[in-house]
Parts: C-alpha cells; structure tokens; sequence
C-alpha cells in the first residue's frame, strides 16, 4: 500500500512539475503568411510549423506560437505587436523598424519564369516579357518590374496577373491562363514534390530575376533574440531534427552553425 501511495505522489509531483515548466516558459508568437511549402493553406502544415515544433521540442524557456499573418499585414503585424517575430522574411523588403535583426538564412532561394513545354520550347521565350502574359505574386518585389508592387503601375508596361501565391502562379500556368508564371525554386521544388509528372510539362529559365534568403526577423522589443534564435537552429540542426524537416518538402536546407566552431554541445 505504501509503495502504491508512494508512485501515486511521484506521479502527481512529475505532472505539476511538468506544468510548472509549461506555464513558466515565453511564449513567442510567430508571424507567417501563407506561402506554400513554407505555410500552407489551411494554416498549420509547412516548412514554419514543422521547424517551430522542432523548436518548441529541444527547450524548455520558449513556447513557439505561430500565428498566420496576411502577407499585405506583415509589417503592421510586428509594428502593432500582434506578434513577437516573423519568419520567412527578409529585412530590406520594405522594412523601417530601427534595431531589426535576423537569424541565420532559413533558405536561399531565387526567382525564376517558367512557361510550358507544349507552347514553348526555347529559352528564347524568357528574352521578351513584355510580349507575353505574366501571373506574379501580389505584394512580391521582382527585379524585371523595377521592385514595382503597384498593380495599376505594372500593367502599364505589362500584362500581368497578380495572385496570392506561388502556388497559384503555377497553377494558372498551368491551366493556360498565361504565358509565364514567376516563382521561386522552393515553391517549384515543393510543387515537384507534389506533382513528379509536371516536371516534363514546365520550362525553367536558365537565368534567376533576384536571388535572395529568408530570416526570422527580430525587432528590439522580442523576448528573444536573433542570437537565441540561431543557437536553437544549430541545436535542432545537430540533433537531426531539421534535416528530415526540408527534405519533405523538396528544400535544400541551409548550413546552420555557430560564429565561434570551437563551441559545441
């Protein structure tokens, strides 16, 4: 009976131990907009939830909330403070927050025009984009329209469509409604991951519109810093936990390690 007593109390101090630690970790609400693979559709599957569950498994101080953020609020979203951090986000796309910080790369990406294969088979077809309908990202800065955003502003030069994602770019490629679509080699990479098939019905340029990388980006005001946040990358890294994380979704995962390559865990 003793004994019994004894592994019950054990239970009980194990279990309020374990909400004593959950209730007294940061919590950090993380901002992200639905931007397939890195964000998906329905708000909860992605590059972002599954490297924040990563996170949230390795430490006990922080809690990793992400809270989905509509790509034209992001900035408003870390201004007002709806959120802590964003994630997927590069610092010189339009930011003015004194003081702001960033992780390591999350990725390298690049922007590329694609075109379909039963329509057009020449690189040729990349030279002249001003003679060609074009679908674009709204919101995206590409290089060929100046870092353009404005929609009235573009379709004076070109036949653009603008859609909510890259995702969408391919798919009305696809479905004939335009000539180009311009999206990045993740978004192509995860749409191959999903659709082996299209790999022979879609053209890739040979030459990039930008090449550019995606942060966490970490104003002042964040209970944690970009510093914190590299270290916890590195440890999810080495743990192996990362890894598995971006070849599901067809990604290439960047190096994540420390300045100083004496430190280890």
């Amino acid at each position: 009976m003793r004994i019994l007593v004894n592994v019950i109390m054990l239970f009980v101090f194990l279990s309020l131990s374990s909400v004593a630690k959950s209730y007294n970790r940061i919590q950090i609400n993380v901002g992200a907009g639905i931007r397939p693979p890195f964000l998906l559709e329905d708000n909860t599957k992605g590059v972002g939830p599954d490297i924040i569950h990563a996170l949230n498994l390795i430490q006990e101080q922080f809690t990793f909330q992400l809270v989905p953020v509509p790509i034209k609020r992001r900035t408003q979203s870390l201004y007002e403070g709806w959120v802590d951090i964003i994630m997927w986000d590069n610092p010189n796309w339009g930011w003015e927050i004194e003081s702001l910080q960033h992780s390591q790369p999350l990725i390298h990406a690049k922007d590329l025009f694609v075109a379909r294969t039963d329509k057009f088979q020449s690189q040729e077809v990349f030279d002249n984009l001003t003679s060609h309908s074009l679908a674009m990202v709204h919101g995206y800065h590409y290089k060929f329209v100046n870092f353009e955003t404005d929609s009235i502003t573009l379709n004076q030069s070109f036949d653009i469509t603008l859609v909510r994602t890259e995702e969408d770019s391919i798919n009305i490629l696809l479905s004939g409604r335009v000539d180009i679509a311009v999206a990045s080699n993740a978004a192509l990479a995860w749409h191959f991951k999903k659709y082996p098939q299209s790999k022979n019905k879609l053209l890739i340029s040979e030459k990039y519109d930008t090449k550019y990388m995606r942060y966490f980006l970490v104003p002042a005001s964040s209970p944690i810093s970009a510093k914190e946040l590299d270290e916890l990358l590195i440890l999810a890294d080495h743990k192996g936990l990362l890894a598995p994380i971006y070849a599901k979704y067809g990604l290439d995962k960047p190096t994540f390690k420390r300045q100083n390559p004496l430190l280890s865990y």
